[in-house]
């Protein structure tokens, strides 16, 4: 075989491998690190694969961009445990600096947590907390006012009271469990009941299915309440597919890209919204100065001077969410334009 054709067959073995590595990672970020320094490298690991996650990638990626290290974002495929932990035993293997885990299920993944941490590697989990394990912190949204600030918004949408039943990916995940008890907080004491939550294991042919299925043996249903942030286009297409729509109120969380188009068409009437732009971004700025400063105590002071939030006990920084309704939804749309994003 003459040069010409090596030469031809290698630079296909080595496309081959590179569109191998885009599949496996969703987003890497690399920057130089100033000469003479090792480059600092951070992963994020969702708890999933939806476009909640494609802002907080954006963030990610600007933070790493202005400090000057390597950050990369995996998404599992699947909500499976497992395979969360199979992913993070993978880049304990390759010994990062730093990892941020928006966490499955804390039974499972809080013990790999306290193995990375006795190993040298630093953790922070965001979005999803495992607060019994040795993480530094966790950045994202306070879940269990969240869901009392969707239980005070199903106040103002259903004055009288009614059933309510509510769908979500996997009710294990600390961030379900605690929005649904931050709910039935703020619903105690009014005709608000909700009757029962569903699981789909992220699935969203599932998730509306289990609508459909609500929908036709609870005629007398007054809400439905998606907790991740799929169920609301699944909720409001099976709502409008049964002829349902201003019949049944729709509540929500998040604003993907589908949420958004039915709010701006007034099919979902209300949604809480997080932040995962700045889960991407104050994750990467807080596990760097971790990792440079080498004290937990200093990188988490000069993080509350210069991010404006404050550290709460347990290292918990609460980065808050909004509720968002067709009414706000242009004014909403225009902020996240500001930020690069469209989506939440």
């Amino acid at each position: 075989m003459n040069t010409y054709r090596w030469t031809v067959l290698l630079i296909a073995a080595v496309a081959l491998w590179l569109v191998g590595c885009a599949k496996k990672e969703t987003t890497t970020t690399t920057t130089q690190a100033p000469s003479g320094e090792k480059k600092v490298r951070i992963v994020l690991i969702t708890n999933g694969n939806s476009p909640f996650w494609d802002p907080m990638e954006v963030g990610m990626k600007k933070a790493a961009e202005e400090l000057g290290c390597e950050a990369t974002s995996r998404r599992p495929t699947t909500d499976s445990p497992a395979l969360q932990r199979q992913i993070i035993e993978e880049y304990q293997a390759q010994k990062v600096d730093g990892i941020g885990i928006s966490v499955i299920e804390s039974d499972t993944i809080g013990p790999i947590i306290d193995d990375l941490m006795n190993s040298g590697i630093k953790v922070i989990t965001f979005d999803s907390d495992a607060a019994n394990s040795k993480r530094i912190a966790y950045i994202g949204t306070n879940n269990f006012e969240a869901g009392k600030a969707a239980g005070e918004a199903a106040k103002k949408l259903l004055p009288e009271g009614g059933k309510v039943f509510g769908f979500v990916g996997n009710q294990n995940a600390p961030n379900a469990r605690e929005r649904i008890a931050g709910f039935k907080e703020a619903t105690k004491g009014t005709n608000i009941v909700l009757v029962d939550v569903f699981d789909d294991n992220k699935d969203p042919a599932k998730a509306r299915a289990n609508v459909e299925n609500v929908l036709q043996a609870h005629k007398d249903v007054k809400m439905l309440l998606g907790l991740f942030s799929y169920d609301g286009p699944q909720i409001a297409a099976a709502v409008k597919e049964a002829g349902m729509l201003g019949k049944v109120k729709i509540l929500c969380f998040d604003a993907e890209p589908e949420t958004i188009n039915h709010l701006k068409r007034g099919e979902i009437d209300a949604t809480v919204v997080q932040k995962p732009y700045e889960f991407g971004y104050r994750s990467v700025q807080l596990l760097y100065k971790i990792i440079k400063l080498g004290d937990v105590q200093k990188a988490l002071k000069e993080f509350e001077a210069e991010s404006g939030y404050k550290v709460a006990p347990g290292n918990v920084i609460d980065t808050g969410v909004e509720i968002i309704t067709p009414q706000n939804i242009e004014e909403y749309l225009k902020r996240l334009e500001a930020l690069g994003i469209k989506s939440s």
